[in-house]
């Protein structure tokens, strides 16, 4: 199995199959020839058509029509529920037609809105697993099917942008938004988006990375100045979005609400121009988050073409149209800028299916996305713990269920990373499914449950989810607990939390720690369970991670299901019954503490003018983001970045570096490593081999390790082994040099370990040595500097 982390993919419009010119009057086209539709052949097309509109025309183009349809321009049919739109154009005089575009929300599945006022029947889309789910699958290439799944749907549901997938990096496990996100490591999350984005475009839909870039909190959002030094921007949290421009071509991309260093992001040039177009090569348009910046005249010169959803700003109250028309007439705003950002958007929508004229159905194939769904998730639950308690056998007796997360299981988070779906499985309709269940547990929580619950709202109150507390004494007694330990076989104990866009999460008891009543339910299941000498297991139903410290000892078994989609409830059975083996790892590090968190102390931001309000973030640990920092700094942790446990166990033999061409190719080489996975145990399964190297430290600094490269088996049978390679390219190897504004690799001998998490203290390292100072890649000097005045050492505190 060779695997080279490069999703290359075309930039066409793949799925693509009626023909564009014959979508927009006055194009003429000869049938008996065949045309290659590329991005020069979109981007030509576009500049044509620009060339016939006029100012006004375009000036829409890069301004959203707001977020309903009344006064969307050229609007062919609409799906209720879209997020927003792009401006078409529909002028007699010129012969142009050209349809208008509609983007949807939701990085776990489309969303829309289930029921329409003017249409019987219902519009249900997929819930997917959420992103920290997807990436902790580490296998690209089933995030690349739920990535068609999401696309096929948008298509048959007349959407063209799907707002996806979100790729920041998990900062701090205490952001609300972390569900929707892969990783708190770049290499994780631009191959994770880059299978997402190559899948949903196969489908003739444009995908929207978002949201560039550190948006690494929900807390003041839109006018939060993040200050992170150039080599921390560069290597973690931009990393990622260069991998997956520069490997699947999204199609479009969303500039963050926050600041960097002083200047929102949709109105650097640097950042949008700079390094995103000139650096990396990015073709697609910039959009705005709704309603973000300040200045509507900065950010179609910087480079965001596309300003939505177009209405008043919630900032400034500056209406971005009138803006742009005047200082068009004042002749601050050119021509050039207008038909540079008008091409960018138009060479895009091009390819969607609105212009396209693609006749959607509204019928996509639920089912099979459902089937997929459940496989995703079963693929990345992450078994944290087993002490001979999974899987359960569902024959030797019956199962106790405790926890009101069994009724009020999360298959996503709340916000715009929701989705309307038929249904969820709920964690105890699971159980039910495969196992005896104790059936006076169930009518308790079930009666509990219908007596207590609530709607919870999210941030903006436009969801709700069911809330309901943990049953008290009275309906939930150590007598009643006692009874079922006496009666049923083993434990399941099940634990949700919910998060969402608007808020961030906070370190206190019912979030990130456990309520007294989950504490207590914990410590008197197990004391009675085990007094009887039966096993006790936890299912985390949870979008961002919470402590296990103070309970895990208490416990024989932990399953980590984060947000699996609607599909949840069956999805967590079929890995505790052992129909499908656990084969997930953690895309994140769990902390023994969350104080021991680099940026726990700065992760909140500072009130700096003294407003009463969060105003200032300061990236206090550098580039020691994640398990970086924990093993760089020898910091003890509860579970570590990369870890998850299977049925079986698996061997790595002759690990060994293949090739190296760094010394002979410089910048265009790469190094190859190959180990050999055998499957030692009794059962099948899956595991997934991650390479971490060691670099040398000659004038900079570098963490302990660094995931360069990783690699999933096929299902191996009891006894089976399979070689994997590794080859992992010069720019994958490089470190930023922000003095010389250049990513380099330095000389010495490279340590890497082929080894099954971070924790690479049990692995053997193989070596290999670059000879001579490659410099990779030069930089656009001084991009993304910090402001004046502010210096690294100012607040920096985490540093070698």
């Amino acid at each position: 199995m060779t695997y080279n982390h490069k999703i290359k993919v075309s930039i066409v419009a793949v799925a693509v199959s009626v023909v564009l010119a014959g979508t927009i009057a006055g194009c003429n086209t000869d049938s008996s020839t065949t045309t290659v539709k590329d991005d020069a052949y979109y981007k030509s097309l576009a500049e044509s058509l620009i060339a016939k509109m006029t100012v006004d025309e375009k000036l829409n183009m890069l301004v959203g029509p707001g977020m309903t349809n009344a006064n969307v321009a050229n609007l062919k049919s609409d799906t209720a529920g879209v997020a927003g739109y792009i401006n078409g154009v529909l002028n007699t005089t010129s012969g142009l037609d050209i349809p208008a575009s509609k983007l949807a929300d939701g990085p776990a599945g489309i969303r829309i809105t289930s029921t329409r006022s003017d249409t019987a029947g219902t519009f249900y889309t997929t819930g997917f697993p959420v992103g920290t789910l997807l990436a902790s699958t580490w296998n690209p290439e089933i995030v690349k099917e739920v990535g068609a799944a999401a696309g096929n749907e948008a298509k048959e549901y007349g959407i063209d942008f799907w707002l996806a997938p979100g790729m920041n990096i998990q900062r701090n496990p205490l952001n609300g938004r972390n569900f929707e996100y892969y990783s708190e490591d770049p290499l994780v999350t631009g191959e994770m988006a880059a299978a997402m984005v190559s899948g949903a475009q196969s489908e003739g839909i444009a995908t929207t990375i978002k949201h560039f870039a550190a948006n690494n909190s929900e807390t003041n959002r839109m006018n939060v100045n993040n200050i992170i030094s150039p080599r921390a921007l560069r290597e973690i949290y931009l990393r990622g979005f260069q991998y997956a421009v520069e490997n699947a071509q999204p199609w479009a991309l969303m500039s963050s609400y926050n600041k960097i260093n002083g200047t929102y992001t949709s109105q650097r040039a640097d950042l949008l121009t700079n390094v995103l177009r000139d650096e990396w090569g990015f073709k697609g348009l910039v959009m705005s988050d709704w309603f973000a910046g300040d200045n509507a005249l900065s950010q179609v010169t910087a480079g965001n073409d596309l300003i939505q959803p177009g209405a008043t700003n919630f900032v400034t109250g500056e209406v971005p149209l009138t803006v742009l028309k005047t200082a068009y007439a004042n002749k601050t705003l050119s021509d050039d800028i207008i038909n540079r950002d008008a091409t960018h958007i138009l060479t895009q929508a091009l390819k969607t299916p609105s212009n396209q004229k693609y006749v959607f159905s509204n019928n996509p194939d639920l089912n099979a996305h459902a089937a997929l769904a459940k496989q995703a998730a079963e693929e990345g639950m992450v078994l944290l713990k087993n002490a001979s308690a999974l899987p359960i056998d569902s024959t030797s007796g019956t199962v106790a269920a405790f926890g009101i997360a069994q009724l009020t299981t999360r298959k996503g988070g709340t916000g715009s990373g929701d989705v309307n779906t038929a249904y969820i499985k709920n964690i105890i309709d699971g159980l039910s499914g495969q196992f005896t269940v104790d059936s006076t547990l169930k009518t308790t929580y079930a009666d509990w449950y219908s007596a207590n619950k609530t709607q919870q709202w999210d941030a903006f109150h436009m969801n709700y989810t069911w809330a309901c507390s943990e049953p008290d004494a009275s309906a939930l007694s150590t007598t009643e607990i006692n009874t079922a330990a006496a009666a049923d076989s083993i434990a399941v104990i099940s634990i949700s939390r919910i998060a969402g866009e608007g808020a961030d999460r906070s370190a206190d008891k019912g979030d990130y720690l456990l309520t007294d009543a989950e504490s207590t339910l914990i410590d008197n299941v197990s004391t009675a369970f085990h007094a009887q000498g039966k096993k006790v297991v936890v299912v985390l139903n949870v979008g961002g991670i919470v402590d296990t410290t103070a309970w895990k000892d208490k416990v024989d078994g932990i399953l980590l299901a984060y947000m699996p989609g609607q599909e949840a409830g069956d999805a967590i059975t079929d890995l505790l019954s052992g129909v499908t083996n656990p084969s997930g790892k953690l895309a994140q590090t769990i902390p023994a503490s969350y104080a021991d968190v680099p940026s726990a102390t700065s992760f909140n931001g500072v009130d700096t003018n003294s407003d009463g309000t969060v105003d200032t973030n300061y990236y206090n640990e550098d580039i020691y983001v994640g398990y970086r920092y924990y093993n760089t700094f020898d910091k003890p942790v509860a579970y570590p970045f990369g870890f998850g446990l299977s049925y079986t166990t698996f061997g790595y033999t002759n690990s060994a570096v293949s090739d190296n061409t760094l010394n002979s190719k410089g910048a265009k080489g790469s190094v190859t490593l190959t180990t050999t996975i055998t499957n030692t145990g009794n059962v099948a399964g899956k595991e997934v081999a991650e390479v971490y190297i060691s670099a040398p430290e000659v004038n900079l600094k570098k963490p302990t390790i660094e995931l360069k490269s990783f690699a999933k088996t096929n299902k191996l049978d009891a006894g089976a082994t399979q070689q994997l390679t590794f080859t992992i390219p010069a720019e994958q190897l490089a470190s930023f040099d922000e003095a010389n504004n250049q990513w380099v690799i330095e000389p010495g001998v490279y340590k890497a370990y082929i080894s099954p998490s971070s924790d690479v203290s049990s692995t053997d390292p193989v070596t290999f040595t670059v000879n001579s100072k490659v410099v990779v890649s030069n930089t656009s000097s001084g991009a993304l500097a910090l402001p004046d005045g502010v210096t690294e050492s100012s607040f920096i505190t985490v540093s070698k």
